[in-house]
């Protein structure tokens, strides 16, 4: 069922686009949807959401804090993202990247006052955090509403009524792949591995400039701690946005959404962006191929997995071999570093 929309909040409303059309509170708001109806209307659909009660049960609603990532993972060695915001905002160009402990990071994150800086921890692997402190997995579950065959708890099941022999073979490929071991028990770290399962954990105003997810997957992302903004921009405007060759693997936007150079971009103009809120118990749902930019209104703790199914599963074998054709682009570019921002491939999210 989809929920009324909520009374907007006088310190969320606004929006920083001087020149694109902005419809705030564009996406739909859901309560515990039946999984049929959601498959149908938004995972086949590609319509973005935002999903509640998913997370009601979650100990890490009344356990996640900056003192406790401190206290269970503040000798993890990580690569900290330093954000300058008052820079052109574009994904690779957000900052610079810093080894250092997570507890230094945290460190950091508490006493920054400068609105000019933001501080993240991006996309930093679950699994290798449940590996260093076990009771992490006591703490989340995997959201599985729309079906994803990367998941290796549920059986991958071809879609019915699929009559073209090439995309069969495709899907069985993509199938045997992503879900290998299907049905059988497994820990939450091994499912969160397999699904890419990532943490953010950042200051206020950390930004993640506007993209849409590498390999065509879709996400989930479940907010824990904080609001974040989000904006959004369908996939039939991408050129609207000035995406990086090999789009399909990592979409990156080449326009600084806050300050764009209408003479360097001139179609942003014409963007039609698609504004809400995401607040602490929520879930937010992106399809695949979907452009994205996030904003943390707050200090913030979100996280994050991957969906491979059956609508995105031929996008996502396509670029196995695209992949491949990407790392030596970006290595003639100078590194992934210097492209993404990311130090290695396991950064880039």
């Amino acid at each position: 069922m989809t929920i009324s929309q909520t009374e907007q909040d006088a310190a969320v409303a606004g929006t920083i686009f001087p020149e694109a059309t902005v419809k705030i509170d564009a996406i739909d708001r859901l309560h515990n949807p039946d999984p049929e109806m959601f498959k149908r209307e938004y995972v086949y659909k590609r319509k973005p959401a935002i999903i509640t009660g998913l997370m009601d049960e979650w100990p890490a609603m009344e356990r996640w804090s900056l003192d406790y990532f401190r206290e269970h993972f503040g000798d993890l060695d990580i690569h900290a993202n330093l954000q300058r915001l008052d820079k052109e905002l574009i994904l690779g160009n957000v900052g610079g990247f810093r080894g250092m402990k997570l507890s230094a990071l945290l460190d950091e994150i508490e006493k920054n006052t400068d609105e000019g800086k933001a501080y993240y921890l991006r996309a930093y692997p679950v699994h290798r955090m449940v590996e260093h402190y076990p009771g992490l997995e006591e703490d989340y579950d995997l959201p599985d509403l729309a079906p994803n065959w990367a998941d290796i708890r549920f059986k991958a099941k071809l879609p019915a009524g699929t009559v073209n022999p090439a995309k069969l073979f495709g899907l069985y490929l993509a199938k045997l792949f992503l879900n290998r071991g299907s049905g059988k028990g497994a820990s939450r770290s091994t499912v969160s591995s397999r699904v890419a399962s990532v943490m953010f954990v950042g200051s206020k105003g950390t930004v993640t400039p506007f993209h849409s997810d590498g390999m065509q997957t879709a996400a989930y992302l479940s907010q824990v701690v904080g609001r974040k903004r989000c904006y959004f921009v369908s996939p039939d405007q991408h050129a609207k946005l000035y995406p990086r060759p090999f789009r399909r693997q990592f979409g990156m936007a080449q326009v600084d959404y806050r300050r764009p150079d209408l003479t360097r971009h001139p179609r942003f103009k014409d963007v039609v962006v698609e504004e809400t809120v995401l607040h602490p118990g929520e879930t937010l749902y992106v399809p695949s191929g979907y452009w994205h930019a996030i904003e943390a209104m707050d200090t913030s703790i979100s996280y994050s997995h991957q969906i491979v199914g059956e609508d995105n599963a031929l996008g996502w074998l396509t670029c196995i071999p695209e992949r491949y054709l990407a790392q030596m682009y970006f290595k003639s570019q100078g590194g992934l570093r210097n492209v993404t921002g990311a130090k290695d491939w396991d950064d880039w999210a």
